[in-house]
């Protein structure tokens, strides 16, 4: 979720031209991007709903994601109100989306969350310019090595996650936003 939050900083204020509301919009990505999820996940732990904080029970992951996908709804409104620009509204428009088939996915198989996720804000920054192909690797390499280090995730489900968030990312920008 904090690289969510960087690669929104990047997309909001790397530019020539840098939104008059930029730092309301990033409050708003934040919110419904970071802060909400976070504070759910631990309410969530708290009352036993799921085991623990990355909902590593597949049956488990279908009520944290479908808030996520409400947040995200929720967001992406505002965001529209704002008048955030195309890229930002897109990617919030991606959590939705994303989401949704990623709870789709989860009832019959535990696709990783992180590696889609990952691989779906790179789509993003690869679509704004910010072309860094070896960093970009490096990063969806490193983290989806941790989730199977970690015992989180079989090779396939984080080759699976990756190839799915950086393709339907990609797609997606460029259809509805870009």
């Amino acid at each position: 979720m904090i690289i969510s939050l960087l690669v929104y900083i990047i997309l909001l204020y790397d530019n020539s031209i840098v939104h008059p509301n930029a730092d309301k919009i990033l409050i708003t990505c934040f919110l419904f991007s970071n802060l909400l999820p976070i504070i759910t996940i631990i309410v969530l732990q708290r009352y036993g709903i799921i085991s623990d904080l990355d909902a590593s029970i597949r049956k488990q992951r279908i009520m944290p994601l479908s808030l996520g996908v409400l947040y995200a709804t929720i967001g992406f409104i505002v965001l529209t109100l704002q008048n955030a620009d195309a890229i930002v509204r897109g990617l919030m428009f991606c959590f939705i989306t994303n989401t949704a088939i990623i709870i789709l996915i989860t009832r019959y198989w535990k696709i990783s969350i992180h590696t889609m996720g990952v691989a779906g804000l790179l789509a993003a920054l690869w679509v704004n310019g910010q072309q860094s192909p070896l960093i970009m690797g490096f990063i969806l390499v490193l983290v989806a090595s941790a989730r199977v280090a970690l015992k989180a995730h079989n090779i396939s489900q984080v080759l699976v996650g990756s190839f799915l968030g950086m393709i339907l990312t990609y797609v997606q920008l460029h259809l509805f936003f870009i």
